[in-house]
């Protein structure tokens, strides 16, 4: 089970079939990495998290996600090769008082071993941490292993009229 811990410490992560790995603060020089996280997630993956094809992130995207003042980005590796990214976690501040916004992105070869829940967990505790008492997160109503996470903790859909669900966690 993770835990929010100091600001600057590593998260462990023990996955399903044991697989060890870390979580930590993104930090600028992580824009290479993740752009090779890009790059290994299908078109898939991407589109369900970014609604859209997207292939990467530009400078300008990765100062703003990696920057303090806007929220939170979490970088996950395997606990023995610190220097490849396989997820990206973000807890970003909205414009309303107290609710962040969650967003994972986990590599295709690492999907479905409890990364996703593991990191929606840690996600919420970083974000009670920074004095959120929700998350909201907009998910593709196809976007079922998302929607299982999600569902793991409380959330509900405040509207599930279309083909993107906004939902609410409370914290």
């Amino acid at each position: 089970m993770p835990d929010a811990g100091r600001r600057d410490a590593a998260c462990s992560i023990t996955l399903t079939d044991g697989a060890a790995t870390r979580t930590r603060e993104a930090a600028p020089v992580d824009l290479a990495p993740v752009q090779e996280l890009h790059r290994r997630c299908s078109l898939g993956s991407r589109a369900l998290r970014y609604h859209a094809g997207k292939s990467g992130l530009s400078p300008a995207e990765w100062r703003q996600l990696s920057s303090p003042e806007r929220g939170t980005t979490l970088v996950t590796t395997p606990a023995e090769r610190t220097d490849h990214i396989i997820a990206m976690t973000n807890v970003m501040r909205t414009d309303q008082q107290g609710v962040g916004e969650l967003a994972i992105l986990v590599e295709d070869a690492w999907q479905a071993r409890g990364l996703g829940t593991a990191l929606a967990e840690h996600a919420a505790a970083v974000a009670r941490r920074e004095g959120h008492h929700t998350l909201s997160a907009t998910v593709a109503a196809t976007n079922k292993p998302m929607l299982h996470v999600l569902q793991k903790l409380d959330a509900t859909a405040v509207d599930a009229t279309g083909p993107v669900l906004d939902l609410r966690i409370p914290l």
